[in-house]
């Protein structure tokens, strides 16, 4: 089963084929289960394992679609599109997305896009079950082994994480033989970033003829996260999502809480590029009526005290705003999603950042039983390592591989997205946010489309959807249902 070259690398993992009929929402579906490996080569050499799963149903003619998906980081496996979004299992979750306690094992996901697609769920090299192959020990060099575990994982850089998974991609294909089928890739958070660099990539150096990407919750520049005194561009992003927010937990002072969710969002973005900018571009070139006019209507949008902002002249950190959102209730909201809130453990401390409320991290470790019993339980799957759902090493140790000047180069996905759209003309592209998601907010996406000058011929083939919630939106039972709905019709085509 596993792709692999035993002559020159020993394995000690066990991939696994089961044939499973999964309960959808259209009914009853026949599926191969593939939960394995396949080998990634440089100089013609193996030099990692990439462990995927893939949902391949059965009997299916040319025209159903197969979506690669992947989650983000860097550093995280693809647990949380898999098992949370779109795979044909989940968690169950609270009405009000939260996870429940009480339930740790997968049951049925109706809303599956199994419905629609064939599914690949890629995790990258050193997360999930994916690997470095380690070089065959020498009888003198023994410390070798040791060696290679102690090296970076070459794949831990920008363009090389971009190759491995257009060649695996391109390896897949191959082996399962879907050639002819629409191809898409969905990518979330930095996987959306990802998709947007892939864009051009697949169709250029892979020869894959991509149907579509599929960006969600995406950070397409990284220049855009800086929290600098002397640029705008984070600034600017972040204040209709801190508007959103205010307006969700009515904290919002410069409209009415009857006022509909979109007006706050409109006359946000418009305050955002205008004056807000403005303000923030200016300095103290503006006059200072002026500028404490500004600050004063941006105190009453984003629902802080309007000294603060005033001191700190506008530029609110995403942890700022969660410790202060609902200090009086001596609560922090929630970074990937700010319309949830926890007690806060230490609200009298104006520098509290661990204890901000971060559900993706703890989120992670309540999957694990589920894994476990998925992959080794009901697959069948063998390896003696340990499922990495999120890597703290590959994310501190990221590096940009692609760079010429140290000095004056952020990554940015924007440049690949556009040259990938004009090339291939039948390739469309879906973006994706949360309303309420302030690490990476809808309005950076948005306003980087705009300013990219599209042709109309481009524009017409992109698509921006924006759901309640937060960076995982689909948390959300009911926005998962009208997120999967979006999906399928976006790959059919309708």
């Amino acid at each position: 089963m596993t792709d692999t070259d035993q002559t020159k690398t020993e394995n000690p993992h066990k991939g696994a084929l089961q044939h499973q009929r999964f309960e959808l929402a259209d009914g009853s579906l026949d599926v191969n289960v593939v939960a394995d490996w396949l080998e990634i080569y440089d100089q013609d050499e193996p030099k990692a394992r990439m462990f995927h799963t893939a949902y391949l149903a059965q009997n299916a003619d040319a025209e159903r679609p197969v979506i690669f998906c992947m989650n983000g980081g860097p550093g995280a496996s693809s647990l949380f599109l898999h098992f949370a979004c779109a795979g044909p299992k989940s968690l169950s979750r609270t009405d009000e997305g939260k996870l429940d306690l009480a339930s740790r094992t997968l049951a049925d996901n109706p809303e599956s896009w199994l419905n629609f697609a064939d599914l690949v769920f890629i995790d990258p090299v050193g997360t999930g079950f994916s690997h470095l192959i380690k070089p065959k020990k020498k009888d003198d060099e023994d410390k070798s082994e040791k060696k290679a575990e102690d090296d970076k994982n070459p794949y831990w850089a920008t363009k090389k994480d971009l190759d491995s998974i257009g060649q695996f991609m391109r390896r897949f294909l191959r082996q399962h033989k879907l050639w002819q089928r629409p191809l898409y890739y969905a990518g979330e958070s930095y996987g959306g970033y990802r998709a947007c660099r892939l864009a051009k990539l697949l169709n250029k150096e892979y020869g894959l003829g991509m149907a579509g990407i599929i960006s969600i919750s995406p950070i397409w520049q990284f220049s855009d996260v800086l929290d600098s005194d002397y640029s705008a561009g984070q600034w600017v992003n972040q204040l209709p999502t801190y508007a959103a927010i205010a307006h969700r937990h009515g904290i919002g002072r410069h409209f009415d809480q009857e006022a509909a969710m979109d007006e706050v969002l409109a006359e946000s973005e418009r305050f955002s590029v205008s004056e807000f900018a403005q303000m923030l571009v200016s300095g103290s070139l503006m006059p200072a009526e002026q500028r404490e006019a500004v600050l004063g209507k941006t105190a009453d949008l984003i629902g802080l005290d309007a000294d603060f902002v005033k001191r700190s002249s506008g530029r609110i950190r995403i942890s700022d705003y969660a410790r202060l959102a609902r200090k009086n209730h001596d609560e922090i909201t929630d970074l990937y999603d700010g319309s949830l809130y926890s007690l806060d453990p230490f609200p009298h401390r104006t520098n509290n950042e661990h204890a901000i409320s971060e559900s993706l991290f703890i989120d992670s470790h309540l999957f694990q039983n589920a894994l476990h019993q998925w992959y080794f339980e009901v697959l069948g799957v063998e390896t003696p390592l340990e499922y990495t759902v999120l890597s703290e090493e590959a994310f501190k140790h990221w590096k940009n591989d692609e760079k010429k000047y140290d000095l004056f180069e952020m990554t940015s996905a924007v440049d690949d997205f556009r040259a990938g759209m004009a090339a291939n003309t039948q390739q469309r592209a879906l973006i994706v946010h949360g309303r309420f998601d302030t690490v990476t907010p809808y309005f950076a996406s948005k306003r980087l489309l705009l300013q990219s000058n599209l042709d109309a011929s481009v524009a017409a083939r992109i698509s921006e959807k924006l759901y309640d919630g937060g960076h995982m939106f689909y948390s959300w039972p009911e926005v998962k249902n009208r997120f999967s709905d979006d999906i399928k019709a976006f790959v059919l085509g309708a």
